[in-house]
Order: C-alpha cells, then structure tokens, then sequence
C-alpha cells in the first residue's frame, strides 16, 4: 500500500473539468511542487487530447506561474519533449527559458519576480 503527505503549502494540483451529459470529466491538469525552502518549484501540466490546441495548457500555465510568484518562489521549472510542439510554444509564449536535456527533453525554466519586487515603486 502506497501511503501519500501531501504539503498544501507547497504543492497542489488545479484541474480544469468540463461537464458532459450531467457528468463532471477532467480534462487538465497543472501541477506544482515546491522545494521546502521555496527557491525551485516544478511544474508539470496534462491536457487530454480532445481538448489540446484550446489555450487550457497555457491558462494552466499562467495560473501555476501566478501561484509559485504568491508562495515566494524564485525559479519554476519543467520538462517536456522536443516534439511536444504546442507545449513548447507555450513556453516560448510565456518566456520560459529552453536548454537541452537528455534523451530529447527540454528543460525549461523561468525566474519569477518576487511579489515584494513587483509591488515596490
């Protein structure tokens, strides 16, 4: 049996859900998980296939970046395929940094604005 502590302080999942004929059906999920001291958090996201190419993959986006910014995070990172083209793209939209992984990843990264920066004069 597999036992699970999840820190609601520093990770969660959103989930982006439609209803269909009367029954609620996942269709997204962005997921964040944060280092105890908060410098790094990895982002991860799934869309399901009848709902890619929608724009979901980037407000999951937005809305995980918007998150890690309001715990204090510094740097958001992720990886994903180099053939993962609209997911790529919605990293290149949003200014997330790209480097060469291992075996065809990416690794894609983005510093975040402290919210003590953002709101000094």
């Amino acid at each position: 049996m597999r036992h699970c502590y999840i820190d609601y302080d520093r990770e969660l999942a959103i989930v982006a859900e439609v209803t269909e004929d009367g029954k609620r059906k996942i269709i997204g999920i962005g997921r964040l998980v944060a280092e105890p001291s908060k410098e790094t958090a990895e982002y991860a996201v799934l869309v399901g296939d009848p709902w890619q190419n929608r724009g979901l993959g980037g407000l999951l986006t937005d809305y995980c970046e918007s998150i890690a910014t309001s715990w204090g995070v510094k740097k958001v990172v992720a990886q994903t395929t180099s053939s993962n083209r609209r997911m790529v793209q919605v990293f290149v939209n949003r200014q997330w940094a790209q480097e060469p992984g291992d075996e065809g990843l990416l690794e894609i990264s983005k510093e975040l604005e402290s919210k003590e920066r953002e709101s000094a004069p």
